[in-house]
């Protein structure tokens, strides 16, 4: 699923904080946004959280993940408690490269930013959205929510409902690949963030 690029003047900032957003000129703030929409497509990566990890994320917060950050483009049913809904525009495809696992690889840079959009539970199953971001626009997006998130938001949890009523994709249930994604992003085993935005306090 993807969306297609948003011209520029749809753009709407809901400003929160307006301190840091004067350092950017309207056109940086326009390169950030087509930088973060054009292209968005949505990636899943399933899991199982501790509940202090799931504890972590909170709407609005950012995130930076120190390693890889692998998902997949086939969505389909969970096997595990947690799926974590990645909206990206610069993930690489790396399916190519597999070797008959067929399981739609896509890889994140490592040090990668992430806004957390949306945690959404339905019955025992809790979906974590999260938006991919530039470095560059950090400082932005912690500061300030644009519309599109919410549209994100709402296919998002439309998709999670959908695709509770899916078998899951066989190839995403297998060792291997739920060993390459039990990780959580932007969050170490014990529950803490590896990222501190001090303008989110």
């Amino acid at each position: 699923m993807s969306w297609r690029p948003y011209p520029t003047n749809n753009y709407l900032l809901i400003k929160l904080k307006v301190n840091q957003l004067k350092n950017f000129t309207n056109e940086q703030i326009e390169e950030i946004l087509n930088s973060t929409f054009a292209g968005l497509s949505l990636f899943y990566r399933d899991t199982n959280l501790t509940e202090k990890q799931l504890s972590a994320y909170q709407p609005g917060l950012i995130l930076q993940e120190r390693g890889f950050t692998d998902a997949s483009y086939r969505g389909g049913g969970l096997i595990t408690r947690h799926r974590f809904l990645i909206a990206s525009a610069r993930a690489k495809n790396a399916a190519m490269f597999e070797h008959g696992t067929n399981w739609g690889l896509v890889i994140m840079n490592s040090g990668s930013y992430f806004k957390v959009l949306d945690i959404y539970t339905v019955g025992d199953k809790t979906q974590i959205t999260l938006l991919h971001i530039p470095e560059e626009g950090v400082a932005i997006f912690s500061q300030a929510k644009i519309n599109i998130e919410d549209d994100i938001v709402e296919k998002a949890r439309q998709g999670f409902e959908q695709k509770l009523a899916l078998p899951p994709v066989p190839e995403l249930t297998t060792e291997e690949w739920l060993g390459r994604t039990k990780t959580p992003v932007g969050v170490n085993p014990e529950g803490e963030l590896y990222y501190k935005n001090t303008s989110q306090d």
